[in-house]
């Protein structure tokens, strides 16, 4: 008796699902489903944290824009915190989690005294203690005490040097350039974009342990099926012939330990 009711309902609704699908206009927009990673050794590795950038146009008509990120320098963060006279434990801070700024991650009590402590992280603390007195708000604004090439420096050089290159993809496409970060396990997703061809980069080479990798992939985006939009666009350091891709990767700066 159920079984005919649920039967009867079915039928009675199905036109109804018809006509809704009917009335539903198809999708104009399309979606990449980024996955990065790379191989050290014997491993391979998710890239996490990593910002990648979405330029209209082939590897072709990118070619100058490209050649000009080719011209970038790799940039390393500990040579530059070494430069700035930063200690060990604060180069160590923000490599565990990829970290180009203090801002990346919360500064917790544990860096502020014992075994793990950040020496750069007690002198603003103590700072901030004598200003607010109380030790919730001195360890939330630490970081307005810290020197700013310390707090930032590293993340606006890169910033300068991405910007200026946007500036010269958007001039020579006329076209807004969009960008993502990876997660925790390399996995990004670019939404809403127009169909046609992309270059997909990271402008500036993203560091690893050893090296500095840097991507310009073509991509061609359609609009409609999500479920071909999801199966993952892989780039890696590791050549794909599947993959249109111009990779370079090249060993990190050998830093210079006496710089201050």
């Amino acid at each position: 008796m159920v079984a005919r009711a649920i039967m009867a309902a079915s039928f009675l609704l199905f036109p109804f699902y018809f006509f809704l699908a009917a009335q539903t206009p198809p999708a104009s927009r399309g979606v990449i489903r980024l996955k990065v990673k790379y191989k050290t050794g014997e491993a391979t590795k998710d890239l996490p944290r990593k910002r990648f950038f979405l330029i209209k146009g082939t590897l072709e008509e990118n070619k100058s824009l490209i050649e000009r990120i080719k011209q970038t320098g790799p940039m390393s963060r500990e040579c530059y915190y070494l430069g700035k006279g930063a200690s060990p434990a604060l180069i160590r801070w923000l490599a565990e989690n990829e970290c180009d700024s203090v801002y990346c991650r919360e500064i917790e009590e544990k860096y502020l005294s014992g075994s793990e402590a950040v020496p750069e992280f007690q002198t603003a603390y103590d700072q901030g203690l004598r200003e607010f007195k109380s030790p919730g708000l001195a360890r939330r604004w630490l970081t307005v005490n810290l020197p700013a090439d310390i707090r930032d420096g590293f993340y606006n050089q890169k910033q300068r040097a991405i910007t200026d290159l946007i500036s010269q993809a958007e001039a020579a496409t006329k076209a807004k350039v969009m960008s993502v970060m990876t997660d925790r396990k390399g996995t990004a997703y670019l939404t809403d974009i127009e169909p046609g061809t992309y270059t997909i980069s990271n402008l500036v080479g993203s560091e690893t342990e050893k090296t500095s990798i840097l991507w310009a992939c073509e991509k061609e985006v359609k609009a409609g099926n999500l479920a071909i939009a999801m199966r993952p666009l892989i780039l890696s350091n590791e050549k794909d012939p599947k993959v249109k891709c111009e990779i370079v990767e090249r060993p990190l700066p050998v830093c210079d330990q006496t710089a201050k």
